[in-house]
């Protein structure tokens, strides 16, 4: 191996001392360029790429972690806004292992791990303070798990408690929730979140919890006041039931008259009162008797009726009998009592809140599609106005989906009107043609860039090898031996390793002549080989010119 290396060592050295001073010169300039690129396309080809490890961190928990990878040596790098950390492939998931055993990246917000460590001194006022701490904590880790929060701060207001009933105030809490692009909680996940805070602490009801977005837009919707709760409700009640309506109509009609086409606004008037109604309905028809009470009461008697002149004379008891006159009086009297059971209905009705007492509906439809053709044959497409037939069967087709009421007052109102629409095509042709020209813009670059590549190659590098190698060949050439002497003188005293091979014997006794000739066919042969087509003209041209001197010769010999 050695001495292989010591050969081709020594026919480089050879080689660079058969250059004249400039070639050296180019030589050397182009060695190092070579060793330059190869160097950066290494450099370029072990590049390491990079992970994320952890995105969207604190700023506490992006210096924890850095810090961590620092210590173990680990290349990392960090975003501008300091929140994401990229770490090279290979240490990502065992790294991602650790560092959640340690905490992180939740490290910044403790929970109940504060009273992991007491210490003896603790007053009862830190305790109190580690306390709320813990339970704050508790909580944004439970509302930051949840789908759709990317982080949550929770702020809570404990007061003291108090030896009288009525001075014991309960406890209030604040939540700001920073949300993922793009989420947005409904109203039942809001209230979820209430409950859940309203329950994790004693003493606090959903009422006490306030609720806002990272833009410091309130989302909560309770209050101590049930006036403005009931109202509050009642507006979302009669958004969604406007919302649901206009959705249904535009969803039938849409079908129709096509996606898009259709506009519908629905105004509702709720009577949110509630009443409770009691009647009785008697049935005379129906009477049965229950009981029947009679009496019968006789009377007969008579008394002497008062005559004479008045005085006290005409009644004074020594009158004869028969003188006076006799009034008789017979009295009879019957009373009888029936009990009659007459059946009743009693009838409770309760009117909930919530009854519609109108329904305004407005509609605007678009104008009916309708495909023509010009005199040339090209289809156009153009709008008309629906026929008042047609808008009749809306009116129809409404009224029945919604049932509307016209004693209550209800109204429908149903348009046709064109749609302004923009105009996407002509938008969408000049997208495609800066398209277009941008694909055209690239391909011409690198097209060029191609073109100057191949260019540099064929007229730079290709005759900077030629001209770097034209005087090696030559210098080869005639470093060889050209005669039998020069062979023989060579063969006693070969001085260059590496040539003892390509190098005939010669043998002891040679024909000079015959060796001669042996080496000038063997040349001609090599030429003809490497070099067929110019060959072939040179022996058409002999043809041509031995047939040339031969018909000069017979017309010589003619004349």
């Amino acid at each position: 191996m050695n001495e292989f290396l010591k050969k081709v060592v020594t026919q480089i050295s050879e080689f660079v001392r058969s250059l004249s001073p400039a070639k050296r010169i180019g030589a050397g300039i182009t060695a190092v360029l070579i060793v330059f690129t190869l160097f950066g396309m290494f450099k370029w080809a072990s590049k390491s790429s990079y992970l994320p490890l952890m995105t969207n961190l604190s700023g506490d928990d992006s210096a924890q972690v850095i810090r961590i990878l620092r210590e173990k040596k680990i290349p990392f790098r960090v975003d501008p806004t300091g929140k994401n950390v990229e770490i090279p492939p290979e240490y990502v998931y065992d790294l991602r292992l650790e560092l959640a055993t340690m905490g992180l990246p939740e490290n910044s917000t403790a929970g109940y791990e504060l009273f992991d460590k007491q210490n003896l001194g603790t007053t009862s006022y830190v305790q109190k303070i580690n306390r709320k701490r813990a339970l704050e904590g508790e909580l944004m880790r439970t509302i930051g798990a949840m789908k759709g929060v990317k982080r949550a701060r929770v702020h809570l207001a404990l007061p003291e408690r108090s030896a009288f009933v009525e001075d014991q105030k309960s406890a209030t809490a604040s939540v700001v929730l920073d949300l993922e692009p793009g989420v947005q909680l409904n109203e039942k996940n809001v209230f979820g979140i209430g409950t859940l805070v309203a329950k994790a602490v004693e003493g606090m009801d959903v009422s006490d919890v306030s609720i806002m977005d990272s833009n410091g837009k309130v989302i909560s919707k309770n209050s101590r006041d049930p006036l403005v709760t009931m109202s509050a409700n009642q507006i979302d009640f009669k958004l969604k039931f406007e919302q649901d309506q206009e959705r249904s109509i535009e969803t039938m009609l849409s079908k129709i008259v096509g996606e898009g086409r259709v506009v519908a606004k629905v105004s509702a008037e709720f009577d949110f009162s509630s009443s409770t109604e009691t009647q009785t309905i008697l049935d005379q028809d129906g009477a049965t008797p229950v009981s029947v009470h009679k009496d019968d009461t006789s009377a007969e008697g008579s008394r002497p009726a008062p005559v004479g002149a008045p005085g006290v004379a005409s009644n004074s008891p020594d009158q004869p009998e028969n003188a006076r006159p006799v009034t008789r009086t017979d009295t009879k009297r019957s009373n009888e009592v029936v009990n009659y059971e007459i059946p009743k209905t009693l009838k409770r009705t309760s009117h909930p809140a919530g009854g519609i007492k109108k329904l305004s509906v407005a509609i605007v439809v678009d104008g009916k599609k309708v495909q023509t053709k010009d005199a040339d044959g090209n289809v156009l497409a153009k709008t008309e106005p629906w026929s008042a037939e047609e808008v009749k069967k809306f009116e129809t087709i409404i009224t029945s989906a919604l049932g509307l009421n016209a004693k209550r007052g209800d109204t429908l109102e149903i348009k046709n009107m064109d749609f302004s629409r923009e105009d996407f095509d002509a938008i969408q042709k000049e997208q495609e043609a800066n398209e277009k020209r941008a694909y055209y813009r690239n391909l011409s670059i690198y097209l060029v860039s191609g073109l100057v590549i191949l260019l540099f190659f064929l007229f730079v590098v290709r005759p900077f090898i030629q001209w770097l190698t034209e005087n090696s060949i030559e210098t080869v050439d005639q470093f060889l031996p050209q005669t039998i002497e020069e062979l023989e003188r060579f063969q006693k005293n070969v001085n260059l390793p590496g040539l003892e091979e390509s190098i005939p014997m010669l043998p002891e006794k040679l024909d000079p002549t015959k060796i001669e000739g042996e080496m000038i066919k063997e040349k001609i042969i090599t030429i003809i080989e490497n070099n067929p087509h110019k060959a072939a003209l040179i022996l058409k041209d002999w043809i041509k010119g031995e047939s040339a001197k031969k018909a000069d010769g017979d017309k010589n010999k003619t004349a």
